[in-house]
């Protein structure tokens, strides 16, 4: 047994009010290290959290701004 240490279950975790974490939207960008994660508040109020990258996955081409305009 540890004497001493602080561990992560003695410490009560903070807590943060989403409703002003979102500031009234439904989708923001959590930065983990140099990962980008998406929060993500569904229609019927549930929490969604994945990876950016797959969000940037299922955009269409034409949000890439990269990608040359067809119009």
């Amino acid at each position: 047994m540890m004497t001493g240490a602080l561990r992560m279950t003695d410490v009560e975790p903070r807590r943060i009010n989403l409703e002003e974490l979102m500031r009234g939207g439904k989708k923001i960008i959590l930065q983990h290290g140099k990962r980008p994660y998406c929060l993500t508040i569904t229609r019927r109020g549930n929490l969604i959290l994945t990876s950016a990258a797959e969000e940037a996955d299922k955009r269409p081409a034409a949000d890439d701004p990269s990608e040359p305009s067809n119009q």
